[in-house]
């Protein structure tokens, strides 16, 4: 990693990976997938809002949106801004692809922002849980986590019984777990499927590798390499 963060390198990045997804429609253009936008409706600073998908326009339309993300990019002056540009469920993307260009603390930052306000983050679908797993070892957690977070994760006993509730679409193998069974019951019942079901697992403290507790789920990132779990 770098000693300081290249700005300019991570802007680069993010003006390609903004080219390199094609939007793809949804539930009848209703929403989209894309880096930039969940939504086929934004505000541009050229012609207020317009519609992305909107029929015989979509070039005209997305050349528009291009040159404000672009502007946008180009005034950031810090890190934590640009990544704010994306939508939430691509930032584990665009951090993959502009890693490189950082220091290990902005790294470790943008990692802890990135993992809490995703989604679905064990379901990423271009990050793979060992690249996350390797993310999270090499993470400053003195910046990974908050100060509180940190206190306990230090006192976390040598093995501790976690929880983590499985629903719909969720990676089985996940790093995401929890010491609070009902935390991982409302994960469980998140979207009601006869599928869904919980695992229980007892965990070395050597595996725990942070804890993060801004919303309140008593999350244990977790190596799920080395961990046997049970269905319960």
């Amino acid at each position: 990693m770098l000693k300081k963060t290249n700005l300019l390198k991570v802007k680069e990045t993010f003006k390609t990976l903004f080219l390199a997804v094609e939007i793809e429609p949804l539930l009848g253009g209703l929403v989209i997938q894309h880096p930039f936008s969940n939504s086929p409706m934004v505000n541009t600073m050229e012609n207020g809002i317009i519609n992305l998908v909107e029929k015989g326009k979509e070039k005209e339309n997305f050349n528009i949106w291009k040159n404000t993300i672009y502007t946008l990019i180009d005034k950031s002056d810090n890190l934590t801004g640009l990544f704010l540009l994306l939508d939430k469920n691509w930032r584990l993307t665009a951090l993959k692809f502009s890693k490189e260009y950082m220091s290990l603390e902005d790294f470790s930052e943008i990692l802890g922002l990135s993992w809490i306000m995703a989604e679905n983050p064990n379901g990423d679908v271009n990050v793979s849980v060992n690249t996350l797993i390797k993310w999270f070892r090499q993470a400053d957690k003195h910046i990974l986590m908050e100060d509180d977070d940190y206190k306990i994760w230090e006192n976390l006993p040598d093995k501790l019984t976690l929880y983590r509730g499985i629903s719909q679409h969720h990676n089985p193998k996940g790093l995401s777990w929890t010491k609070n069974l009902k935390t991982a019951e409302w994960f469980k019942n998140r979207f009601n499927s006869p599928d869904n079901y919980m695992l229980k697992a007892i965990v070395k403290k050597e595996d725990m590798i942070c804890y993060l507790n801004s919303r309140g789920e008593d999350e244990i990132v977790v190596d799920t390499r080395h961990i046997i779990s049970e269905k319960i």
